[in-house]
């Protein structure tokens, strides 16, 4: 039972880790949300391991917009189809997306949600 138990909140602190909020917004600047050719992205400019400066950029993974709201979801970002103005809030933990998004009955509505897991790793973006 014991193994059990540890097992348990090693998974959950796993779990909590793999969730963890971003962290890139500490050493890059001029990030913004940008289109990837049809994917949602950020592009920003990142510092390495040297000090120097690198433009750089990632697609932004699973979010979508359900009823108006920005969520979590395992498949590719699919939010920029059915949202405008959006943008990016940044603080020293974490980052939020911001969008209007289109709900069922055509309203747009403010919605929010925090970018999780991407970090600057040597001057490039990365998951």
């Amino acid at each position: 039972m014991r193994l059990l138990c540890s097992l348990s909140v090693s998974a959950a602190i796993l779990s909590t880790a793999a969730l963890a909020g971003s962290s890139f917004q500490n050493t890059c600047s001029n990030f913004q949300f940008s289109y990837l050719g049809s994917e949602a992205g950020i592009t920003a400019t990142c510092l390495g391991r040297d000090g120097e400066a690198n433009q750089t950029s990632i697609v932004i993974r699973g979010i979508s917009n359900q009823n108006g709201i920005l969520t979590h979801d395992g498949a590719p970002s699919s939010f920029q189809q059915s949202c405008g103005n959006i943008g990016l809030l940044s603080d020293l933990r974490s980052v939020t997306l911001t969008a209007n998004c289109r709900a069922p009955n055509g309203e747009f509505l403010e919605t929010s949600i925090e970018i999780e897991g991407i970090s600057n790793q040597n001057g490039v973006l990365s998951y």
